[in-house]
């Protein structure tokens, strides 16, 4: 793995550990507001590994670096939810899922869709709404769903 990606990843799960909450929407709410925080500090290193992955250069590196952190991230779901009642982020599609998502208004924000004060404001909102969307799935509808 390259420097980045290993500092990326290693600064990834640090923020993970660092991420507070006793539940799964506690600690739902405080990593999108640590997502905003994460990204932009490691933005110029996201940026390079990400403009590789447009030229086709080292994808296999880039796909083992998010797939850990997408693991990582699994992890310290499970340990949150022992209980199962957000099931889908005991799986790396869920987690998956989940870390789209909160790309997606890290995008935003960077589009200057919203400001720091304004996802901030509406973190909550975001956090029920991705949150809901996890309770309502059966988990006996999938079947492709990853086994590690």
């Amino acid at each position: 793995m390259n420097k980045n990606l290993y500092q990326l990843t290693q600064e990834y799960e640090k923020f993970t550990d660092d991420c507070k909450g006793e539940t799964v929407p506690e600690f739902v709410e405080n990593f999108i507001y640590g997502s905003m925080d994460y990204n932009e500090q490691n933005l110029p290193k996201l940026t390079e590994e990400m403009g590789k992955q447009a030229q086709n250069q080292e994808p296999e590196e880039f796909k083992r670096a998010f797939d850990e952190m997408l693991l990582y991230l699994r992890d310290r779901f499970m340990a949150l939810d022992p209980d199962k009642e957000y099931w889908p982020l005991h799986y790396r599609e869920g987690v998956s899922a989940f870390v789209a998502m909160i790309d997606g208004l890290i995008v935003q924000y960077f589009s200057g869709l919203y400001t720091v004060e304004e996802l901030k404001e509406r973190t909550p909102l975001f956090a029920a709404v991705i949150l809901n969307g996890f309770v309502g799935v059966n988990e006996n509808d999938y079947d492709a769903l990853s086994t590690d």
